[in-house]
């Protein structure tokens, strides 16, 4: 049980070393990342309150600060965050909360003439004024636009696992600016602070962190946006159970150093029952988790049976099998079958680009990764289309580069593709991925995958979703279609795979710009 005041007011007291280390933080900006009911959002709350004591008095002996409290949209605010705040602000107590939108709540003490500005707690006279807009900020181009107009003393940005760093750039840019300084010295201390569940792979946290390294297609403008300043600060809580595992399957137990366990009524050992292990993952243990949405593609497709823990490197002596996805989002696998087993051993993404953009990067990932190599094309159908301008198709342009692509199917069929993926995956020791192939990963587990139907509760589209993760899935289908397991799916003696030309690693030179 917390403590009580001699006024009836509860104590806050933070319940862990992480949890402690969090509130007390001062830096210009910290993140923390735990799992479900680690006590994070109560004590970003307090922290909100405990940081407008701290400030300065202007002038006339007015403490003044003024607060965003963020997520990704007003429902997720509602339901979630100002439930919390109100629990221990509530209304009858601190004033009035205002719930339009953005929604607002100046922390106020009832007096005899009615709601007044909130004495300091110490006694010396002086008062508090602590504003907080509660403000739903889903994305970059909403937090630029949105952001303009405010002027604030800090920020708490709530479940950061679904905000884009660029989010978190905007808001800071804001802090600092109030109180102004022509009242008095300004904000005694200004930024902001972030919590979080452990993201999916590919999240910004992990990279500043230093967890993961960057793809190494990052350029060297978007690394400096991953370089971590000294005043920012990043902390993760203990795991809320111990993970062993017997007889191949994971068995839990309780975790001594489990942060804020005496607030819950409920066990993490009772909230697992009956969830998936990837829930259990991200939500109780804190592991960087995969993505999964909608209804999975590849179902049957899991990180435990499928991911390798460190990359395998694959055979010298065997072809690189190259499946290709194109378009203006363009892909490449770069696999492999060594003994039946199919690894995807690498990755290459383009970005709203044309063959003719994406051709050299394919043909320099394999110099540079795999020289010396074998290699074969193999490609969606629809890549030997020209467009109404122009003859020249995609395969003509990798064509033009030493790089003879063929067609996967004949016909391009959805259905062949995904029957022969999953009899890939269904096969003992069939299917990896290497650990680095983070769009691959993801996509895999669930990126791809069938959208729900709005007001049809448990229906799908009969359609995957075209999305960033789509591209990168179809070429593997290719590469798999291609390498020889469509035409092993299909007996049909009439159907002979055709025979890839393969493309002799030569030296790639590099010619330095204005020569």
């Amino acid at each position: 049980m917390l403590k009580v005041t001699a006024k009836g007011n509860f104590v806050y007291q933070p319940d862990g070393a992480v949890l402690t280390d969090f509130f007390w933080n001062r830096d210009k900006f910290c993140c923390v990342q735990g799992p479900i009911g680690s006590g994070t959002s109560t004590a970003s709350c307090h922290k909100i309150w405990a940081l407008a004591c701290d400030q300065e008095p202007d002038y006339d002996g007015v403490r003044r600060t003024r607060w965003i409290v963020s997520r990704d949209t007003y429902k997720s605010l509602r339901e979630t965050t100002v439930k919390t705040w109100l629990e221990w602000f509530p209304e009858d107590l601190w004033g009035p909360f205002i719930r339009s939108e953005p929604m607002y709540h100046n922390l106020r003490q009832r007096n005899a003439g009615g709601w007044e500005l909130r004495d300091h707690p110490s006694g010396d006279g002086t008062k508090i004024d602590c504003e907080i807009i509660f403000l739903a900020i889903p994305d970059p181009d909403v937090a630029e636009a949105v952001l303009a107009s405010y002027e604030i003393t800090g920020f708490f940005l709530n479940e950061g696992q679904f905000a884009e760093k660029d989010v978190i750039d905007e808001l800071l840019s804001r802090c600092s600016r109030y109180p102004s300084m022509k009242n008095g010295s300004g904000a005694t201390w200004f930024g902001g602070w972030m919590d979080m569940n452990a993201p999916i792979e590919g999240h910004w946290v992990p990279y500043m962190r230093g967890d993961v390294p960057l793809p190494p297609e990052t350029t060297d403008d978007e690394r400096v946006a991953f370089d971590c300043p000294d005043d920012w600060t990043f902390l993760v809580q203990p795991p809320g159970l111990i993970e062993t595992v017997k007889d191949g399957k994971p068995v839990y137990s309780h975790n001594p150093l489990a942060e804020n366990q005496k607030h819950l009524r409920e066990s993490y050992l009772e909230k697992i029952k009956g969830k998936r292990t990837s829930w259990i993952d991200r939500r109780v243990l804190n592991k960087v988790g995969l993505y999964m949405d909608g209804e999975a593609v590849y179902p049957t497709f899991t990180e435990s049976d499928h991911v390798n823990a460190i990359d395998e490197p694959g055979n010298i002596r065997l072809p690189i099998v190259v499946g290709l996805d194109f378009g203006r989002e363009p892909a490449a696998a770069f696999m492999q079958n060594v003994n039946g087993t199919w690894t995807v051993l690498s990755e290459l993404i383009g970005k709203n680009e044309s063959a003719k953009l994406f051709a050299p990067k394919v043909k320099r990932h394999l110099a540079e990764r795999y020289p010396g190599q074998k290699v074969e094309f193999w490609g969606d159908p629809r890549g030997g289309d020209g467009t109404q301008a122009t003859e020249e198709t995609a395969f003509s342009v990798f064509e033009t580069m030493g790089m003879h692509v063929l067609p996967a199917t004949n016909d391009n069929d959805p259905e062949l593709r995904r029957s022969t993926f999953e009899s890939v995956l269904e096969r003992r020791n069939g299917f990896k991925v290497n650990h680095s192939c983070i769009v691959s990963k993801r996509g895999l587990a669930g990126g791809y995958h069938y959208p729900k139907i709005k007001g049809r509760p448990g229906m799908y589209s009969p359609r995957p979703l075209k999305n960033q993760y789509s591209h990168i899935v179809e070429a593997i289908e290719n590469g798999l279609l291609g390498g020889g397991e469509g035409f092993a799916l299909i007996d049909n003696p009439n159907r002979a795979r055709p025979e890839p030309t393969f493309h002799k690693r030569q030296r790639v030179r590099l010619r330095r710009a204005g020569r």
